[in-house]
């Protein structure tokens, strides 16, 4: 007696799964990498600064969907949504012909920069005799 009973379906290997447009799994794939194709796309059209404050969070018939985290930032990318739709159609996605901008936290935040600062004389002092303490307790 077997002890795993046998499945009428086919097993798959992984690399055919993933790669099969048909299964489930290869249509969400499909529709991610499309997803990030066209944020990569527009991301190369806007400026740095606001290229790192967006996601493309869907495509719905002939409307993408962008997702800003504040309302400031949907206002700029709602100013540039006709040359972005432009910039679409020309590098093939002619289907395109609205842009949606809603406010909603990012998925993923983007870096921030953080500015290092110089310690004052007194910090620097401080730390120099924290520094001399442990060395004297090692001895």
């Amino acid at each position: 007696m077997a002890r795993y009973p046998q499945s009428a379906k086919k097993t798959l290997r992984v690399d055919e799964v993933l790669s099969d447009h048909e299964t489930s799994l290869g249509k969400l794939l499909r529709r991610a990498s499309l997803l990030m194709q066209l944020e990569h796309l527009l991301a190369g059209f806007l400026d740095p600064g606001l290229a790192a404050h967006f996601q493309v969070a869907a495509v719905r018939k002939n409307r993408l969907i962008l997702i800003s985290p504040t309302a400031a930032l949907a206002t700029t990318l709602r100013m540039q949504a006709p040359r972005l739709i432009e910039c679409l159609h020309k590098a093939g996605y002619a289907d395109i012909e609205n842009i949606d901008i809603r406010v909603a936290p990012l998925v993923e935040q983007p870096e921030r920069l953080l500015k290092r600062r110089s310690l004052s004389p007194a910090a620097k002092q401080a730390f120099d005799l924290m520094n001399q303490l442990g060395a004297d307790e090692d001895d």
